[in-house]
């Protein structure tokens, strides 16, 4: 075999292993979203099930945050010890198990611990799918590719929906609840079984894009906690907050405003919710493709223009009467939300480069996962306090224009 060929070979047979890297990584995103927001597309079966309140349907919903938050802080310390396959197992196996025993809660307090209990183990699947990434692409691609994982975070959601309400429907949101358990576990199997080292774990370059060797940043041998030092752990931190406190908000409360205050049948949730899902997966693939393109720094801020321009969407939804299509236009044009998705996460792989990259996006992720215990709460007192969602959704306005006004101020 000459030498050309060789090096055909080899290039074929490592963009192979990238595809399955991110194969998987998608595989391992669908579980962890699925995890975390398959009880805010059951919420109303549940909520009547455990008679919960919406501030209690809220918290329940937010709780998820506490631990994911704190997860991620562990498992980002541990991130330049495990692998990315170890991460990606331990967390898939240990959120299953705690899925299939979350079926079998019978109060508002067994809910609540088990969801903590997903929540911890869940973070190390977000570490894992990312290091895997950050692993097995150049700086250049991972705009695109976290944003594809973004996106298959989103779809998780619709499928949510657009599954779990006809199967709470049909057999009760606990076969729902366990056969997400049963799902998760069996990824957590195959990636341990499957999964291989990416190449800078093993010692070597990306050498699929032309030997180009990744910059290092002087990160090596150092602590990952080193990234507070500078700015942009906190710039990202900041953006992740403003982008899943908007997702949060609307994918927990957008579905009972629209039966409150527009009198949909609870029967279309499904068709809101997996709108608003595909748009969300539509807007992240676009919008990875601009941050590769554009200044990631710019990309922040559009986002947060984007969040809420949403908002105030949701607040004329809420106060006026509309007709069934204007609804789905709501939903539709909710995807906006995520727009810049993509450029967080590859903005820090580009700053940090790729020794601390992992680590810090699990750090920068803290900041948006407090916000996932925050809003649902936050809007869901709101609403029990005024009875209105249109004041909820006016919260959702004022918290993501003042996270624009801050990063005009710093993310230069």
């Amino acid at each position: 075999m000459s030498t050309h060929q060789s090096l055909a070979l080899h290039q074929k047979r490592f963009q192979v292993r990238q595809g399955f890297a991110l194969f998987i990584g998608v595989l391992g995103e669908l579980l962890l979203a699925g995890d975390w927001y398959g009880f805010a597309a059951v919420m109303p079966f549940v909520s009547h099930s455990l008679a919960l309140s919406p501030v209690q349907s809220g918290f329940v919903q937010g709780a998820f945050g506490i631990t994911f938050a704190a997860g991620m802080l562990v498992w980002s310390s541990l991130s330049r010890r495990l692998s990315a396959r170890a991460l990606f197992s331990i967390g898939l196996i240990g959120a299953g198990i705690g899925m299939m025993t979350q079926a079998t809660a019978s109060s508002y307090f067994n809910l609540i611990a088990l969801r903590l209990i997903v929540g911890f183990f869940d973070a190390a699947v977000w570490i894992g799918t990312m290091k895997l990434i950050v692993g097995w692409f150049p700086t250049e691609r991972h705009g695109f590719t976290m944003g594809v994982l973004l996106a298959s975070f989103s779809l998780a959601i619709t499928l949510d929906f657009a599954i779990g309400i006809p199967i709470a429907e049909a057999y009760g949101w606990r076969t729902f609840f366990t056969a997400l358990g049963i799902s998760t576990c069996a990824v957590g199997v195959i990636g341990g079984m499957t999964i291989r080292s990416a190449p800078r774990e093993t010692g070597n370059s990306i050498s699929g894009y032309a030997n180009k060797k990744e910059p290092s940043r002087g990160s090596v041998g150092k602590s990952a906690w080193v990234v507070f030092r500078t700015k942009w752990i906190y710039v990202a931190s900041l953006a992740i907050f403003g982008d899943m406190f908007a997702i949060s908000s609307v994918t927990t409360w957008a579905v009972p405003a629209f039966i409150e205050t527009q009198k949909m049948p609870v029967s279309s949730a499904a068709t809101i919710g997996s709108i608003m899902g595909f748009s969300q997966v539509f807007m992240l693939l676009i919008g990875g493709w601009l941050s590769d393109r554009v200044p990631r720094t710019l990309m922040l801020k559009m986002g947060k223009v984007c969040c809420f321009l949403v908002a105030l969407t949701f607040v004329a939804a809420t106060l006026l009467h509309v007709e069934w299509a204007t609804l789905l236009a709501v939903a539709a044009f909710s995807g906006f939300i995520v727009t810049s998705g993509g450029a967080i996460f590859s903005l820090l792989s580009e700053k940090y480069g790729e020794e601390l990259a992992a680590a810090a996006i699990g750090f920068a992720e803290v900041g948006g996962v407090l916000s996932t215990f925050v809003a649902p709460a936050l809007l869901g007192a709101v609403i029990t306090a005024t009875h209105s969602f249109a004041a909820a959704f006016g919260v959702l306005a004022i918290v993501e224009i003042i996270i624009l006004i801050v990063l005009l101020s710093i993310a230069n």
